[in-house]
C-alpha cells in the first residue's frame, strides 16, 4: 500500500518460495527455551528495521514471549496458504485491501472490548475498516492511515518560479513549464503496475461520488455508464504526456530513487514513498500537494484511508499473548515510533506527526474532513485493478478500460 500497497508482481516461483520458508518457521504454537514464541506475519516490507526495534522493545518487558517478524509483500497468499495448513501466524498486519478476504476465511478474532480496540480513538479510521469489510465487528484494527498526493521538488519549482497548483489546469500548465525547461515533469513506475493504479486512485478519488460505492453494490450504475470516470480516464492519457520516455520501464524502487535525484519535479506516490526518498537523498527539498482533478479547488479532496489493518487469527495457540503484543503495538509510543519512522498517520488522538510535508495534510485537509476515500478501496484482494490500468495506460482503450473495471468488479466488487 501500498507501500502503502500490496504488490502483486511476485512470480509464482517467488511466492511458492516464500510459502516454504514461512510453513517451515516456529509458527504459531512454538516455543523457544520454554518461552511463548509467537509470529508476526506483516506485509510492508519497508518496516522490517522499525517492527523488528517494536518487537526488541515489547520483548524486554515480556521476558517469557518471544515474537518471530515475517514479512512478505504477498502476504495475503501465503496467509491463505498457511491457513490451508493450519499454521496461520498468530497476529498478522496486511493492505486493508484484504480484509473483506480475510473475514470471509473466517481467520479473524473478535477485537471489541480490547485495549488494542480501546486505543483507536480515529472515528475515520474505524468507519473506514467497517466498509472495507462490509462489517461492523470488530475482526481487525487500523494500525496506521496513509494518504496519496504529489510529491514535488521544491527546488525545481523555486527554479522555474512555479506555484503549488489548485486546479488541474493550473497542474498542467506547471507540467507544460517544466517540460519547455527540458525537465521531466512527471515520474511515472508503470513497470510495476500497482503504481499505475496509484496514479488512477489519484484522478479517480475526488471525482467519484461518494455514493458510487452503493450504486455498484444495488445495479444503479456500472463504470462503463459514468460520466466521472471517462473524465478519470482521459486526464490518465493526459498525464501520461507528461512523463519520461519510459513509464513502463521502471518500477518503483527505481521511481524513488530518480525522484529523489532531481530527474522529475512531481511524483504521484504515497505518503509511504517518504522514507526510501529520503534514503536517497536526505537533502531534498521535498514538499507535497493534494492532487486538483477539475478547475474547481472547492472540489479537491486529499485520498486517505487506513494504510495497515491489524489482527490475530483464530489458529493462534497463544491468543492471550497475541493480545498482549497487539495491545502493546497500539500503544501510545510504539504507534508514535511506529507512524514517524514509517512518515503515516496515527490511529491516535494522542499521536500527532510535526513532519513538515505531512503536518499540513493532516491539518488543512484530513482533520477538515475534505478526504475521499480510495477507488480501489471498492474491490477486494483478488482483484486485478493494477492490471487492468497497466494495460489501458499502455493502449489508451477507454472503452476497453471502462469495461474492463465493471468486469472486475462483478468479480472481485466489495459486497455487503
Amino acid at each position: 500500500m501500498k507501500f502503502g500497497y500490496t504488490r502483486r508482481l511476485i512470480t509464482l516461483g517467488v511466492v511458492g518460495g516464500l510459502v516454504a520458508g514461512l510453513v517451515a518457521c516456529s509458527g504459531s504454537g512454538g516455543d523457544s527455551g520454554g518461552k511463548v514464541e509467537l509470529e508476526f506475519l506483516q506485509s510492508k516490507p519497508e518496516a522490517v528495521a522499525t517492527v523488528d526495534a517494536l518487537i526488541a522493545e515489547f520483548e524486554a518487558t515480556h521476558p517469557d514471549i518471544t515474537v518471530k517478524q515475517n514479512s512478505s509483500p504477498d502476504a495475503l497468499t501465503v496467509l491463505q496458504s498457511r491457513i490451508a495448513k493450519d499454521k496461520a501466524p498468530d497476529v498478522v498486519a496486511l493492505n486493508v485491501s484484504v480484509y473483506r478476504n480475510l473475514i470471509d476465511s473466517q481467520i479473524l478474532t473478535d477485537l471489541s472490548g480490547t485495549a488494542a480496540a480501546e486505543s483507536v480513538t480515529d472515528d475515520a479510521a474505524t468507519a473506514y475498516m467497517h466498509m472495507s469489510g462490509q462489517t461492523d465487528e470488530t475482526l481487525a484494527l487500523p494500525w496506521s492511515v496513509n494518504a496519496q498526493v504529489v510529491l514535488y521538488n521544491k527546488g525545481i519549482y523555486d527554479q522555474l518560479g512555479l506555484e503549488v497548483p489548485t486546479t488541474w489546469s493550473e497542474m498542467i500548465s506547471n507540467a507544460e513549464a517544466i517540460k519547455a525547461a527540458g525537465q521531466n515533469p512527471f515520474f511515472f513506475t508503470w513497470k510495476d503496475a500497482w503504481t499505475a493504479k496509484t496514479v488512477f486512485n489519484s484522478v479517480a478519488g475526488s471525482l467519484q461520488p461518494a455514493d458510487f460505492l452503493t450504486e455498484l453494490q444495488g445495479g444503479d450504475s456500472t463504470f462503463a455508464d459514468s460520466s466521472f470516470y471517462s473524465e478519470a480516464a482521459e486526464k490518465l492519457l493526459e498525464l501520461k504526456q507528461y512523463g519520461q520516455t519510459d513509464p513502463f520501464g521502471k518500477g518503483y524502487d527505481d521511481g524513488n530513487a530518480a525522484f529523489a535525484n532531481g530527474e522529475a519535479a512531481m511524483y504521484v506516490q504515497g505518503i509511504w514513498a517518504i522514507p526510501p526518498i529520503l534514503a536517497s537523498n536526505p537533502d531534498i527539498n521535498l514538499g507535497a500537494f493534494v492532487m486538483p482533478v477539475t478547475d474547481d479547488p472547492s472540489q479537491t479532496k486529499i485520498l486517505s484511508g487506513v494504510d495497515s489493518l491489524i489482527g490475530i487469527t483464530t489458529q493462534s495457540q497463544h491468543p492471550e499473548e497475541a493480545q498482549e503484543f497487539l495491545d502493546f503495538l497500539l500503544e501510545q509510543e510504539p504507534q508514535a515510533t511506529f507512524t514517524n519512522d514509517q512518515h503515516l498517520f496515527s490511529v491516535r488522538s494522542d499521536v500527532s506527526s510535526d513532519d513538515p510535508v505531512l503536518a499540513p495534510l493532516k491539518a488543512e485537509w484530513i482533520d477538515t474532513g475534505k478526504v475521499a476515500t480510495y477507488p480501489d478501496a471498492m474491490f477486494t484482494g483478488s482483484s486485478d485493478l493494477s492490471g487492468v490500468v497497466q494495460v489501458f495506460l499502455q493502449d489508451g482503450d477507454v472503452d476497453a478500460f471502462l469495461a474492463a473495471l465493471d468486469q472486475d468488479w462483478q468479480a472481485n466488487g466489495l459486497r455487503p
